[in-house]
């Protein structure tokens, strides 16, 4: 298989291996020194778990020989991690992983930066949410959460994330009365649904997959369209009568202003590994994801796109910032 460093050699050759690789001779060399990885959320959760991954999968398969460093800024809802990226302009040495709160967080808080602050590099796919229990509860339907006669308690990542979008529209569809709760990140999420310190969280299926194949949760709808390969078991919301059907992006991107030829570099290299069967045994399967890669500017325009339709849902629930 043709590594990246392989074509980077080759393209110093011939002005063809240029044409293929998009670059110029100025970046052959790029990277020539360590990389690092930031994760907006804590150890344990979707972001370090993929970072994580890709670091050990691009050794692995040979796609770079430069140390990855996986690093975790948390904080604000990935505000913390969006604000030392930014600190990084110019610098095509960090890639940072990002999700729903990538577009949710600058909406609702102020934070002076968006997704347009930074170099969209790739769209890895969607996570569709899961609406997971404790099995200790002995939820079996979301019936039986609907007829609770209180107050339920809802954990999820952030203020204005897409679990928290998910949680009041499940309000709004069904009439339950739900209390959002928002962690620091996934890890912490999992950590209160197995101490029932919540009664229900809306998770992707990546930071609850071992649980759910242990049987320590259950989850009782699933927000795609359809019922997905992975998790035949698992109904939709809508085959049960509840309108939702929305899915989290897992994307990366960089620092502001590198130039357009790093760009294409990191694009060449987050590519060839989407391209391994490696990442797709180790983490696209494994954690659900619908792998619908789309990089560079196609991606810029896709988080433009979703940041309207954010806007348009967090204005409804009055949580755009002032």
């Amino acid at each position: 298989m043709m590594t990246f460093r392989t074509v980077a050699r080759a393209a110093g050759i011939a002005a063809v291996g240029l044409s293929l690789l998009g670059t110029s001779a100025l970046a052959q060399a790029f990277p020539d020194r360590p990389l690092e990885f930031v994760a907006g959320y804590g150890p344990g959760g979707g972001h370090d778990t993929m970072l994580r991954t890709m670091a050990r999968l691009m050794s692995q398969e040979d796609i770079t020989d430069v140390p990855i460093n996986v690093v975790n800024k948390e904080g604000g809802s990935s505000a913390v991690a969006m604000g030392y990226l930014n600190a990084r302009e110019g610098n095509p040495y960090y890639l940072m992983s990002i999700t729903s709160s990538h577009i949710a967080t600058p909406l609702t808080s102020n934070i002076g930066l968006d997704y347009s602050s930074f170099t969209p590099i790739a769209r890895i796919g969607i996570d569709p949410e899961l609406l997971v229990v404790n099995t200790s509860k002995g939820y079996e339907t979301l019936d039986d959460l609907k007829a609770e006669d209180r107050m339920l308690n809802v954990g999820g990542t952030a203020a204005g994330s897409i679990e928290h979008i998910v949680t009041m529209q499940l309000a709004e569809k069904t009439g339950m009365e739900l209390n959002f709760i928002p962690f620091q990140g996934d890890g912490e999420v999992v950590t209160a649904l197995l101490s029932n310190q919540i009664d229900f969280a809306i998770a992707n299926p990546g930071p609850v997959g071992d649980y759910l194949s242990n049987d320590t949760f259950k989850a009782l709808a699933i927000s795609t369209e359809e019922r997905i390969d992975n998790l035949p078991d698992v109904p939709t919301f809508a085959e049960q009568g509840v309108d939702i059907t929305i899915s989290l992006f897992r994307g990366l991107t960089a620092a502001p202003d590198i130039s357009d030829e790093d760009r294409d570099a990191l694009i060449a290299m987050v590519t060839e590994l989407f391209e391994t069967e490696a990442w797709q045994k180790e983490y696209i399967e494994p954690n659900a994801v619908v792998p619908l890669v789309v990089t560079g500017q196609a991606f810029a325009d896709y988080l433009g796109e979703t940041e309207a339709v954010y806007r348009e849902t967090l204005t409804d629930l009055g949580m755009i910032g002032n």
